[in-house]
């Protein structure tokens, strides 16, 4: 059994009918936004940056949330945008105090994420009125979100990121203004490479054929082939399989299996995590030894990510309950979950944080 590692699919959802999942998303927010698909996260964090990029100075600065990917930094380098950085607590929780202290004329923009899918919108209100009555744009992440929630929506720009739920590539990008993006060529070689190594896996799975190095040695080469300076526009080929999900039921199952986890080990979750009003990207913990029990959960065919391992960039002792988290946070998947694969997971995880032996 096998939990969690890079999404693959079966080549039986070629045949398969639409549920018209992306057409939906599309129609739902076709009224009050103006709509744009990317082939990811990064490309449309690009396009964004170049809309705003117009409008600053060499003085300008983004604020970013010290709790980040360091690869979402990279389109700010690119685009040789300025930022800084705004305090983040060891529970996912903003430090309003200190962002609307270094609110100062040169901040141009302020970049939030719904971390795990859960939003903070309640709590920022007061944050963003000030950001709108200074006329500083306002960009919203949520790459984490399954499901896009309009009630949660604040930003001027938003965007998110499928590939973090699918095994396909796509973003789609929601803007209060048109957009003017020029889109360049699909990357092809990161595709062939992504694809031959999904495919690789999934027999790897189904029929205990091939390596593990053979799969993950293609899906390395393909993600040296993502990033790129040029905005990639999202394959069609990608829609029409995207389609094919049913949503619905794939939140229903996130939604239930965390639940299930956050009954027992509702202590280590952190407390962001605590209201149940969201899609969970996984089951987040925070949890001491981390890594070693990472590496005996990976010994049982659990593969949890860590979101994430940060920036040398962040100061350490300005930020540290962002690093404080970083160094604890652990990610257990729930995508593809099932009763069974829900009994395993919870008897081994079980098992490592009360420090006994896996047989």
């Amino acid at each position: 059994m096998i939990i969690g590692g890079e999404y693959t699919f079966s080549p039986a959802i070629l045949v398969k009918r639409s549920k018209g999942y992306i057409d939906s998303l599309v129609t739902d927010f076709q009224t009050g936004y103006h709509l744009n698909l990317t082939f990811g996260g990064y490309y449309s964090l690009l396009a964004i940056i170049d809309e705003l990029k117009s409008k600053f100075d060499n003085d300008s600065v983004i604020l970013l949330p010290s709790y980040i990917c360091p690869s979402i930094l990279n389109p700010f380098k690119i685009r040789g945008i300025n930022y800084k950085f705004y305090k983040v607590d060891d529970n996912l929780y903003i430090d309003l105090d200190y962002l609307i202290s270094i609110l100062d004329k040169r901040v141009k923009a302020v970049f939030f994420i719904d971390y795990f899918g859960a939003s903070q919108l309640d709590r920022i209100q007061p944050v963003i009125n000030i950001l709108k009555l200074r006329q500083i744009s306002i960009i919203q992440d949520v790459v984490q979100c399954l499901k896009i929630n309009k009630e949660n929506l604040f930003g001027d720009y938003i965007f998110n990121s499928f590939r973090k739920f699918f095994p396909f590539e796509g973003s789609l990008l929601l803007s209060k203004d048109k957009l003017n993006i020029d889109f360049g060529k699909t990357k092809n070689k990161y595709i062939v490479y992504k694809r031959i190594g999904q495919l690789i896996r999934f027999i790897h799975i189904r029929y205990n054929l091939f390596s593990s190095k053979q799969f993950l040695s293609l899906f390395k080469k393909a993600e040296n082939h993502y990033y790129s300076s040029v905005i990639m526009r999202m394959p069609k080929f990608n829609i029409r399989q995207l389609n094919k999900y049913d949503i619905e039921l794939m939140a229903d199952r996130q939604k239930y299996y965390f639940n299930q986890l956050f009954n027992a080990f509702s202590d280590k979750v952190p407390l962001l995590l605590h209201e149940n009003n969201f899609i969970p990207l996984g089951f987040v913990i925070k949890i001491e030894r981390r890594d070693e029990i990472r590496r005996r959960l990976f010994e049982q065919n659990i593969f949890p990510p860590i979101h994430w391992r940060l920036s040398i960039e962040i100061d350490k002792n300005l930020f540290s309950k962002s690093f404080q988290l970083s160094s604890v946070i652990l990610t257990i998947p729930l995508i593809g979950m099932t009763n069974i694969k829900y009994s395993y997971v919870f008897e081994n995880l079980n098992k490592v944080i009360k420090n006994e032996s896996i047989s």
